[in-house]
């Protein structure tokens, strides 16, 4: 038997259950070395899977991750089905290492969007999130923050209007006084905490008044303004992106006055 292991998979993105099989693996073998090698192509490019794995084997000594060396034993991951809904937003089940890093970078977002909405949702989630990061460089803010939040803003919008007042009963009683299309602003806080692991205050407030308007903080005057004025919502608003750009104080009350008109004639707000 060789003293080295290699364990082969996409790590897309390196799991929990990755981990603690090369744990188990080690002990029972005596391994001096297991090298997690990705391959096959994922989500995310390799080289990233790899930097990935390097974050979530950085407490294992005699973990590593690189080329495949000769002469080794060779296993293959088993944990495709973990890896997936770590995609689609059960980040818990990520390796330990990497679950923050996961959120605080935005990495499977995009999966996770097309999995929680339909391709007009996503689509508008992804314009959403464009513009977001557009404006938010235009008042030198944090443009990969703002996208973050563009991108997440309607996650559970998606969901049942059963399931958004069990979640508001429990956590945000006070919400259920809105009509339910307004609901998701306060549920995907919750779900974005609970499943994510996000405790970001800032993109979580954003996120929660981004249908009402109620705060003015930076971050959530440009959630707010590029939910309304995104291209797929079908009406030209160049005008409100150019002020915005210019003026974010002054596109965002330009926006909110427009959008209370809009619902004084009887439009959605969402």
């Amino acid at each position: 038997m060789s003293r080295t292991a290699v364990i082969r998979g996409r790590f897309d993105p390196v799991t929990a259950e990755d981990v603690a099989f090369a744990v188990r693996l080690r002990r029972e073998k005596q391994y001096e070395k297991i090298v997690f090698v990705p391959v096959a192509e994922g989500s995310l490019p390799r080289e990233t899977r790899q930097d990935l794995l390097q974050a979530a084997l950085k407490p294992y000594r005699r973990f590593c991750t690189g080329e495949e060396p000769q002469d080794a034993d060779v296993y293959t991951s088993g944990a495709e089905e973990k890896e997936a809904a770590v995609r689609q937003g059960n980040y818990a089940l990520a390796a330990r290492g990497i679950r923050k890093l996961l959120a605080a970078e935005g990495l499977y977002f995009e999966d996770l969007v097309d999995a929680c909405c339909n391709p007009h949702r996503a689509a508008h989630s992804r314009a959403v999130a464009d513009l977001c990061r557009q404006l938010a460089e235009a008042h030198g803010l944090d443009g990969d923050l703002a996208w973050r939040a563009g991108m997440l803003h309607d996650i559970t919008k998606g969901r049942s209007e059963e399931w958004g007042r069990r979640i508001l009963e429990r956590y945000e009683p006070e919400a259920l006084q809105y009509a339910p299309p307004v609901w998701h602003s306060f549920t995907a806080p919750v779900w974005l905490k609970q499943n994510l692991g996000i405790t970001d205050h800032e993109l979580l407030a954003a996120i929660r008044n981004h249908t009402l308007g109620g705060s003015q903080t930076p971050l959530a005057m440009i959630l707010y303004i590029a939910d309304k004025t995104e291209p797929t919502r079908g009406y030209d608003s160049t005008g409100e992106i150019a002020l915005s750009m210019k003026d974010l104080a002054a596109g965002f009350a330009l926006v909110k006055q427009e959008a209370a008109e809009w619902l004084k004639k009887g439009g959605a707000n969402g």
